[in-house]
C-alpha cells in the first residue's frame, strides 16, 4: 500500500511539474499579494477600504493593457483566430494582385506613355554622351580630327 502511495506522489509531483504557472496566473497572484501587503500595511478599515479599491483600479487598468498584448501578441490561437489570419492572408495576396493591375492599368495613361517616350529618349542621349566619352568611343569623327584631348 505504501508503495502505491509513494508512486502516486512521484506521479502526481511530475505532471504537476508539467504544467508551469502562467504569466498570466503569476500577474494576478503578484497583484493580489501587493493589494494585500497595502492593505495590512492601513490601520482603520475605511483607509483599508480606500487602499485596497485604488489598488484594485490600477490592477485593473494592468490587466486591461495586459489583455491588450496577449491579443495583439499573435501567440494566441483558437480555431476561429487561425481561419481569420488564413483569410487575413488571402486578402492581402488580393490586394497585392489588385495594386499590380492598378499598376499595370495606370502605365497605359497618356502620361505615362509620354513620360516613357521621353525617358527613352533620354537613355539613348545618355548611351551616345557614354560612347563619346569612352577611349574607344569615335575619335576619327571629323568634328575631333584635327582636335587634341586636353583633359
Amino acid at each position: 500500500m505504501k508503495a502505491w502511495l509513494f508512486a502516486m506522489a512521484c506521479i502526481c509531483l511530475a505532471f504537476g511539474q508539467g504544467f508551469a504557472e502562467s504569466d498570466v496566473a503569476a500577474l494576478a497572484k503578484a497583484q493580489e499579494a501587493h493589494i494585500a501587503q497595502r492593505r495590512a500595511e492601513e490601520q482603520f478599515p475605511r483607509a483599508k477600504a480606500f487602499a485596497e479599491l485604488a489598488q484594485r483600479q490600477d490592477y485593473d487598468r494592468i490587466l486591461a493593457r495586459e489583455r491588450g498584448r496577449l491579443i495583439r501578441s499573435g501567440r494566441l490561437t483558437t480555431p476561429e483566430a487561425e481561419a481569420l489570419r488564413t483569410a487575413r492572408k488571402a486578402k492581402l495576396e488580393e490586394l497585392k494582385a489588385l495594386d499590380r493591375q492598378i499598376e499595370e492599368a495606370c502605365a497605359k495613361a497618356p502620361e505615362i506613355v509620354e513620360l516613357d517616350a521621353i525617358r527613352e529618349a533620354n537613355a539613348a542621349r545618355m548611351e551616345e554622351i557614354r560612347i563619346n566619352l569612352s577611349p574607344k568611343g569615335p575619335s576619327e569623327t571629323p568634328a575631333r580630327a584635327g582636335e587634341t584631348q586636353t583633359e
